[in-house]
């Protein structure tokens, strides 16, 4: 089994929710597949080049305007080759503003590849990588159900882009509540690091 991680939050694992579920879900994975191959993109450490109007052209196939351009686009091109080579993808995040951290955001636009990931037919686009399941370990500051369930847009983007491209197995753990602080926050990921290792347990 191929892992690929995806660390999307700044914070130090002693400082994050997020990443202390990420963390139980990984390990718990090592001992159930000792043999697993993890390759871990963080993506606040590791270069995720950003979008902006000379990479947005060579992005889409145009020529790179310049050396600069050209190394960026190779950065792109390798992260990509991670996330087609793994089998499973692990993702790490917060909710910041209901939604996801900009750098997470960059990761996504830099594997949704057309002629990559999906491509257009005539009855619509079609997800090339299909097979492929996704772990989403979140954490956010509120509690987003019942009537406040539409101020996540977090969950249903990541699934929705997640499924654009064909993965559709997508297991969601969540340690939400953490703005509250003190006994309710700890308990709140303390409840989702013991869903993670169940979870991990099923791969």
């Amino acid at each position: 089994m191929k892992v690929l991680r995806v660390l999307a939050n700044p914070k130090a694992v002693e400082n994050s929710a997020s990443l202390q579920v990420e963390q139980a879900f990984t390990a718990a994975l090592k001992q159930t597949h000792p043999d697993a191959q993890v390759v871990t993109i963080d993506v606040y450490r590791d270069e995720v080049p950003l979008l902006d109007g000379k990479l947005l052209p060579a992005f889409f196939g145009a020529p790179p305007a310049d050396a600069e351009t050209e190394r960026k686009r190779g950065r792109q091109k390798a992260i990509l080759d991670q996330f087609l080579a793994a089998d499973l993808v692990v993702i790490a995040t917060p909710m910041w503003n209901f939604n996801a951290p900009p750098m997470l955001k960059a990761f996504i636009d830099t594997i949704l590849v057309a002629g990559k990931t999906f491509k257009y037919t005539a009855s619509g686009p079609v997800g090339l990588v299909a097979g492929k399941k996704a772990v989403l370990c979140m954490a956010s500051g509120g509690v987003y159900e019942g009537a406040m369930a539409a101020y996540d847009t977090l969950t249903p983007m990541l699934k929705t882009q997640l499924g654009f491209i064909g993965v559709t197995d997508v297991t969601v753990l969540s340690a939400a509540g953490q703005g509250g602080g003190g006994e309710k926050a700890a308990a709140s990921t303390a409840a989702a690091i013991e869903k993670a290792k169940a979870a991990a347990a099923k791969f």
